[in-house]
């Protein structure tokens, strides 16, 4: 047995041990960003958690999973701060569009037919579903799930992470930086988190119209969107593990591997 026989990163792999295993289950896709997220977060969050989900997932289910896009979609004002923040460095829609597209197209020339796209990044939604839907305008038969973590995760999880938290669930766009993605990262990467630096925060008014270019007074100083000091490491292993769960339910539901 080589070191590489119980990994599930594409990249660990040779050719022949990836053409060997392409049977095995689908082809996760993790994508997340270069965004930031207050004082006290690294850069990586929504790809440290694309991947982190991408990975137990695929241990559970089968699979491989394709090295991560470190890019995402342009950071917008009221759910990341928005290129006002130094560091947070983003493509366009198009773009995300075309490497999401050109990985997917790849990977099914090679004879990966399954597809798991594993989202961690509020604003690339649309642009990964417009890839998947031009790559199946050419008549292919591939078999996609597109999930961003939080939509998997249930109202009766979720409300009790925040019975406690002064005004409650604000809606996800405005979570960033906050209780969730604090608490996963407490869990998953301490050594990246500096529990020192955080925050509370919030802008000071959150209109409901989008403004170009955005008013200082709805992006918050610190680039933290909600309340961050509720964070604990057992709900980001909370968390975790239940959308691992659901994802690896959904493979099973779906497709029967």
């Amino acid at each position: 047995m080589t070191e590489t026989d119980d990994t599930v990163r594409m990249e660990e792999l040779t050719w022949q041990a990836f053409e060997d295993r392409i049977d095995d289950g689908p082809v996760f896709v993790p994508i997340g960003s270069t965004e930031q997220h207050g004082p006290h977060l690294p850069l990586s969050v929504d790809t440290v958690i694309a991947i982190e989900i991408a990975e137990r997932t695929a241990h559970e289910a089968g699979g491989m999973v394709a090295p991560p896009l470190h890019y995402g979609y342009t950071s917008q004002p009221g759910s990341g701060g928005g290129p006002e923040f130094v560091a947070t460095t983003s493509v366009h829609g198009d773009t995300l569009r075309r490497q999401v597209g050109n990985i997917v197209a790849d990977l099914a020339r090679d004879g990966v037919r399954e597809f798991v796209i594993v989202n961690g990044h509020f604003e690339n939604e649309y642009a990964i579903r417009e890839a998947i839907d031009r790559h199946l305008e050419n008549g292919l038969d591939d078999r996609f799930v597109i999930a961003s973590w939080w939509d998997l995760l249930s109202a009766s999880t979720r409300g009790p992470i925040f019975e406690n938290v002064p005004g409650g669930f604000p809606g996800w766009e405005a979570e960033h930086a906050g209780v969730v993605e604090t608490s996963l990262m407490l869990y998953l990467r301490p050594d990246l988190v500096d529990e020192d630096a955080i925050v509370d925060d919030g802008s000071s008014r959150n209109p409901p119209y989008v403004l170009k270019p955005a008013p200082e007074d709805t992006i918050p100083d610190s680039g933290v969107f909600y309340k961050a000091t509720h964070a604990t490491a057992e709900t980001g292993e909370r968390v975790l593990m239940e959308v691992v769960e659901v994802l690896a339910n959904a493979i099973e539901d779906e497709w029967g591997t």
